[in-house]
């Protein structure tokens, strides 16, 4: 039994790509360049310290990928769970939000395109990576769901979870497409999810009364504003109030403005790049012969759990 053929979910290979060597910019390119071209013999002689001016970049320049310290922690993670067949989920509010609001996501993203995206439901695997993409119509398209209004990247020009840009890069390699998007969608939080915000809110500050009711002008603007940061149409507030014991929907005239569905997408293209490409799958070599190494340093009691896997498949 070996790690050789072991294949990478998107989302858990953006755990092990810490190691991959920064390119250089274009200024250092260039000091290298020029620098390079004179040790060579064009020009001047280079004084001592530009010497090691050159062999720091040329060294950054020529840097092999490796794992770190926290990818391979997570390798450990990952040999563990594939052993014992469990694995640790995480559960968060943001991602219980993503769940369930995918389709209304994908319906709000489809409406602004004025193009149907239906959600895939097809699994590729590879020689490297084995995954399920949310759309793959002439593009590959990853949909995030933002939890608030706070969390919606409204202002940023780029991809700022570099994560998010190699689970693209392993889309696109699955489904041999050249270009992908990552789209973020704002669309209003389900009422259980936001009565446990509004329940938490009126805890952390004592906002309600012994009868249960919000009993100041301080109290209703607080919760008027965490609700204002999780729905963003009348329908949504309107439904929401109408089930809430505690907020009123009078509360919001005056104060409440729907927002645009064109203004509640924000997309980031990220295309194809032959050298990440070959830097990912770099990755998943060097994972392998790690997870290889782990798995014959491993305790006795989880060699004899190997060999129980063993005679189970045979039998």
């Amino acid at each position: 039994m070996d790690f050789n053929n072991f294949l990478f979910r998107p989302h858990a290979v953006t755990k092990i790509m810490g190691g991959i060597p920064k390119p250089l910019t274009a200024n250092q390119q260039k000091t290298h360049d020029d620098l390079l071209a004179r040790h060579e013999g064009e020009g001047k002689k280079l004084t001592i310290k530009q010497v090691e001016t050159l062999g720091g970049l040329s060294e950054r320049k020529n840097a092999k990928c490796k794992l770190t310290d926290g990818a391979k922690k997570e390798l450990v993670k990952l040999v563990y769970e594939f052993l014992t067949k469990r694995s640790s989920k995480i559960k968060a509010k943001y991602l219980d939000k993503g769940i369930q609001q995918e389709d209304k996501s994908i319906t709000t993203y489809s409406n602004v395109l004025d193009k149907l995206l239906l959600k895939n439901k097809e699994r590729r695997t590879n020689d490297f990576f084995s995954g399920e993409c949310d759309n793959s119509q002439e593009m590959i398209r990853d949909i995030k769901t933002s939890w608030s209004f706070e969390s919606f990247p409204l202002m940023d020009e780029v991809i700022k979870n570099s994560g998010y840009q190699w689970q693209l890069d392993c889309y696109m390699d699955l489904w041999d497409l050249k270009q992908s998007e990552l789209v973020y969608c704002l669309v209003d939080t389900p009422t259980k999810l936001l009565n446990d915000e509004v329940k938490r809110e009126c805890w952390k500050n004592n906002l309600l009364d012994q009868e249960g009711n919000v009993d100041s002008e301080i109290g209703k603007e607080l919760l008027i504003e965490t609700i204002c940061n999780h729905i963003f149409t009348f329908k949504g507030l309107e439904a929401f109030c109408n089930q809430s014991s505690i907020v009123e929907l009078e509360w919001f005239e005056g104060l409440f403005t729907e927002i645009p569905e064109e203004m509640r997408i924000k997309v980031f293209t990220h295309d194809y790049c032959e050298k990440r490409n070959s830097q990912l799958k770099e990755m998943i070599a060097l994972a392998r012969d790690y997870m290889d190494e782990i798995l014959l340093s491993i305790p006795d009691n989880q060699k004899k759990l190997i060999e129980l896997k063993e005679t189970q498949k045979a039998a």
